[in-house]
């Protein structure tokens, strides 16, 4: 796929890697739709960020936790932009706990947010793009679900579902959509942890000896976006870690 002059929509990107991929998309000469949920300022600021590369831009908040507002998005996207080209899933939570532990509203609003909000916006996403026009979705996952541990249960099944709904939907919006998904490792610090120095983490627990970065995430799901020959792909991208 050629980027230039697209549209993309990416969920949570006032922060953290979603701007980076907003940031990059922009740098593309593609037009960048920013979802946010409660970070106005920061989403303000990619906004602009991204409107100095030409592009046009639009801020829109939904909570993902609320179903009526995930049906919101794109109706209220197509009254500014006539298509919506490429689709990155993401907006994630992080809930601690086991299986045993895992209450009720932690297992819903895990599942709300991280696999029922990217199956919503995947079905309109492939309703509003025009007839035999190319469309990309790209589903932000996790490197470490490939390992079965009992810690962040909820997280992980989404995670893992999120992957297996990327192959479903490959199969069923070929040959003009492709849908892939990446899985990325450490690639910045925990939020609130930001000011961590993830050296000595990264010599004891990854092969290549080093984290990752906004950088390299963006360079994968550039990649994924521009193939028009990869679909149902799930690219782990953790420099080692979870082999």
């Amino acid at each position: 796929m050629d980027l230039k002059n697209k549209t993309a929509l990416v969920t949570g990107s006032g922060i953290r890697l979603g701007r980076a991929f907003a940031i990059a998309l922009a740098k593309e000469g593609v037009n960048v739709i920013i979802h946010y949920n409660n970070s106005t300022e920061p989403a303000e600021e990619t906004a602009q960020i991204a409107k100095s590369f030409n592009v046009n831009t639009m801020i829109l908040s939904a909570n993902f936790n609320i179903i009526e507002e995930i049906d919101t998005v794109f109706p209220r996207i197509l009254k500014h932009f006539p298509s919506v080209d490429i689709l990155i899933n993401n907006a994630a939570i992080y809930l601690k706990g086991s299986g045993l532990d895992t209450t009720r509203e932690i297992w819903e609003k895990q599942f709300r947010i991280n696999l029922q909000a990217p199956f919503i916006l995947t079905q309109a996403f492939a309703a509003q793009l025009p007839q035999e026009h190319r469309g990309s979705i790209l589903n932000i996952t996790d490197a470490q679900i490939i390992q079965q541990k009992s810690d962040h249960f909820a997280y992980r099944l989404t995670k893992q579902a999120l992957v297996e709904m990327t192959r479903m939907f490959a199969l069923e919006l070929a040959p003009w959509i492709t849908v892939n998904a990446l899985g990325l490792g450490i690639m910045l610090p925990l939020a609130g942890k930001e000011g961590d120095d993830l050296t000595d983490y990264a010599q004891k627990n990854i092969p290549l000896n080093k984290t990752g970065s906004p950088e390299i995430a963006v360079e994968n799901a550039l990649h994924m976006i521009k193939s028009d020959f990869t679909t149902g792909a799930y690219l782990r991208v953790d420099g080692g870690q979870y082999l």
